[in-house]
């Protein structure tokens, strides 16, 4: 995950599984963006998945000019968009992340399970460390290294 990148996912209502809409309008809420209804957000990232799925780039000044949208607010919205990771830039052009929604998705789940996995060594590092400073038990302790294991086995899982 690239420094500073912030992917946030909410727990959100399931949507209608017919209706492309409703199931967009859960991905954005689902990644913390609006887009509910009929809104320019909503419209420049349906512009930009069905131009990805034809393999095609979006523009901010092609969705400026398409939404008659300032291109202030648009760029705005580009970048959320790639700060939920759900959207990548590419030279002028702005892409879905992965090929496919589902791709992305797959993408976006790759990189959390491998920060999850990054935080679960400095999780270890810093049992240790509290263990050593505060308890004075330090790695001699085999019990409690242990349970961190088996802890750490069950949280992969």
């Amino acid at each position: 995950m690239p420094k500073g990148e912030k992917i946030v996912i909410r727990a959100v209502s399931k949507p209608d599984e017919g209706n492309p809409q409703a199931i967009t309008d859960w991905f954005l809420e689902s990644f913390n963006l609006s887009g509910k209804d009929d809104t320019p957000e909503r419209k420049m990232f349906g512009t930009i998945v069905n131009n990805s799925l034809q393999g095609i780039g979006t523009t901010s000044k092609g969705l400026s000019t398409e939404l008659k949208q300032p291109l202030s607010t648009v760029i705005y919205n580009l970048n959320k968009f790639i700060d939920s990771g759900l959207v990548v830039r590419k030279g002028r052009e702005y892409f879905l992340r992965g090929s496919d929604f589902q791709s992305t998705i797959q993408e976006i789940q790759a990189e959390m399970f491998a920060e999850f996995n990054r935080m679960m060594q400095f999780a270890s590092k810093l049992d240790e460390l509290f263990e050593s400073e505060v308890y004075g038990t330090g790695r001699g302790q085999t019990a409690t290294g242990e349970k961190r294991e088996k802890r750490a086995k069950a949280a992969q899982k």
